[in-house]
Order: C-alpha cells, then sequence, then structure tokens
C-alpha cells in the first residue's frame, strides 16, 4: 500500500537530479567547468626547430634554429633573432593553463576571435611533424576589488587588474580562458623580434679609437701608460671613461633594411683597437638628413639614426674629451 508515496518519491528525486543536471550542463556550474583538458600545449621545447607566427596584423614571422641559435625571417629578410624572445615565446605556449571553458562549438569562435582573420595564431614544429598549433584571441581586462583594510594593517596598495585571454587548439573547436595579457607576446613588429646587440665589447681590452672625419677634424684617442692622450694631449678622464661605457654596449631597434652601402664611402668611422680583441671598425653614412651605421663584426645588419641618437654616441669630436667637453659635441 506503500508504492503510490514510493513513485512519488522517485518522480521528485528524478525532478531534481534532472534540473541539476541541466543547470550544470548550461550555467557553467564547477562540475562543468572542470570538466575540460588541464594542459593545452605539451611538448618538449628543445625539439622545436621551427616557429611560425602568423600575428593579428602584419606578415607571417618564421623562426628557423641554425647551429642552436634562432634565425628571424619576414618576407625577404632574413636576420639573427633576439634569442631570449624565442625562448620566452615557446615558454608562453607551455605555461597556456585553462582556467575554464570560454565556449565549446564553432559559434563562438568570432566572439572570443580565435580565426584566422580576427586572431593570432603560432605553430611549432619539429622537422615537418608539428608540435603546437594555437589560436590567440581576445583579451578582456577585469578590475579586482579592494579588499577591506583591516584594523591595524598599513594602507592597502590598489589591486591589479586581472587579464584573460582566449585561445583555441586548431584542430578543436572548444575554446579555453587563460591568465595574461598575451596580445604583446604574440602581436609584435618584426624589428622587436630581431637581435637588438649592435657591438658588445670588453671595454677594459680598448686601448685605442681612431675617428676619421672629414676635412681636419679626425683624431686618435689611445692609451699610453695607463693614460689616455689625444694627439699627444692627456684626455679628461672621466669623459674618456663615459665614452668606453657607452660604446661597449651598444643597441638598436631602427634597421635600414632598405639601405645599400655598397659602392657607397662611409662619411665617418671609428677603428676600435685593443688587447684580445679583432680591430673593429663602424661605418657611418649619410642618408637623407639623418645616418646609418654598421660594424666590421656585423656588415649585414645596418641601423638608422638621427644626430641624437646612436651616431652619437659613437661618433665624438675632441672636445668630448677634454675639460671644456661638458657637451659631448658632435664631429
Amino acid at each position: 500500500m506503500h508504492k503510490p508515496y514510493n513513485n512519488k518519491i522517485l518522480s521528485i528525486t528524478f525532478g531534481v537530479l534532472l534540473v541539476l543536471y541541466l543547470i550544470t550542463q548550461f550555467t557553467g556550474g564547477e562540475a562543468n567547468e572542470r570538466n575540460f583538458r588541464t594542459d593545452l600545449v605539451t611538448m618538449d621545447t628543445a625539439s622545436v626547430n621551427r616557429i611560425v607566427l602568423y600575428p593579428k596584423e602584419g606578415d607571417e614571422v618564421t623562426f628557423t634554429q641554425e647551429q642552436e641559435n634562432w634565425q628571424a625571417s619576414q618576407g625577404e629578410i632574413t636576420a639573427q633573432a633576439d634569442q631570449q624572445a624565442v625562448q620566452s615565446l615557446l615558454g608562453t605556449l607551455l605555461q597556456l593553463e585553462p582556467q575554464r571553458l570560454a565556449a565549446r562549438s564553432e559559434e563562438k569562435w568570432n566572439t572570443f576571435e580565435v580565426t584566422d582573420s580576427l586572431g593570432s595564431r603560432v605553430q611549432a614544429y619539429n622537422g615537418e611533424s608539428i608540435l603546437a598549433d594555437v589560436y590567440v584571441g581576445k583579451f578582456t581586462i577585469q578590475q579586482m576589488p579592494q579588499q577591506p583594510m583591516q584594523p591595524g594593517m598599513p594602507p592597502m596598495q590598489q589591486q591589479r587588474p586581472k587579464a584573460t585571454s582566449y585561445v583555441r587548439l586548431a584542430d578543436e573547436a572548444e575554446v579555453y580562458a587563460v591568465d595574461g595579457f598575451l596580445t604583446t607576446s604574440f602581436n609584435r613588429q618584426f624589428n622587436s623580434w630581431r637581435d637588438r646587440n649592435f657591438l658588445q665589447l670588453d671595454k677594459e681590452n680598448i686601448s685605442r679609437i681612431s675617428f676619421q672625419y672629414p676635412a681636419d677634424s679626425s683624431f686618435t684617442l689611445a692609451l699610453t701608460d695607463s693614460v689616455w692622450i689625444i694627439n699627444d694631449t692627456p684626455a679628461d678622464s672621466a669623459q674618456t671613461a663615459q665614452y668606453l661605457n657607452q660604446i661597449a654596449r651598444l643597441t638598436s631597434s631602427d634597421f635600414a633594411d632598405d639601405f645599400n652601402a655598397q659602392g657607397q664611402s662611409p662619411a665617418f668611422q671609428a677603428r676600435i683597437e685593443g688587447n684580445n680583441m679583432s680591430p673593429v671598425t663602424i661605418e657611418g653614412y649619410e642618408n637623407s638628413g639623418s645616418f646609418v651605421l654598421r660594424n666590421s663584426l656585423k656588415p649585414d645588419v645596418l641601423v638608422s639614426s638621427d644626430s641624437s641618437g646612436l651616431y652619437l654616441r659613437v661618433f665624438k669630436g675632441k672636445s668630448a674629451f677634454t675639460n671644456s667637453g661638458t657637451n659631448f659635441s658632435n664631429p
């Protein structure tokens, strides 16, 4: 005689379970959110020897490993890559840890900008075998609420906003939300991927610098018996030390790939000599009101400079090394 009562309980229980299931499936409940992969990219970065990057804007960039060094190519330009930048790119791929599932189907790809036309794409290869293929889409910024102050506690700094990026594996439909502002990692100008080291020297080895300028402004700065001399006249030690510090580490990202130095004579030259080092010559060319520089260690790398940039760090007049040379003037 208890059968109708039991059927009623079973019906209610079934209904409750059905509602919980629907809520879990369609409102993003915790159980559903954790029902996705925990790692997006699993690969041995040491096995990667080619990376193809399709930025959101601009032409594709290809990184190729040659004798343990990465080369960067775009169009007809191939240059030494910034090794740390390439390693950071690979590290970013490995650190793509999903925080939640943002979408399950292709219908949301445009919303999260994880398509060829709206997002960025990066592929990692070992030979012809693809190891990773990821789309990087839009990002959102969420201002985190300020935590309430407790009595006796120092004033708290403003909470940093939380950045969330959206990514998709090329062979899957799901879109994942990951922590971080990934657009800066995958959408960069080509020159920012290149090695910006124009010249690196050990300043302690430098003992002679010969400056060749137009007319009669050429001179030589030489170390003689631990004293720097300009054409038999003692140079100011502080000014000279400042110059050596500058010239030992020269960097630039203003590459002059369109400049053709072949057949042209440089307007300025600085020849650097010393102990335990090969002589290095830095050449300066005039180019429509600005300058183009290159050095003999990297003759294929040409960089642009105005009169106050890299050009001024290299080419100095005599007054830059004397007590009167307070402005490090041009030659």
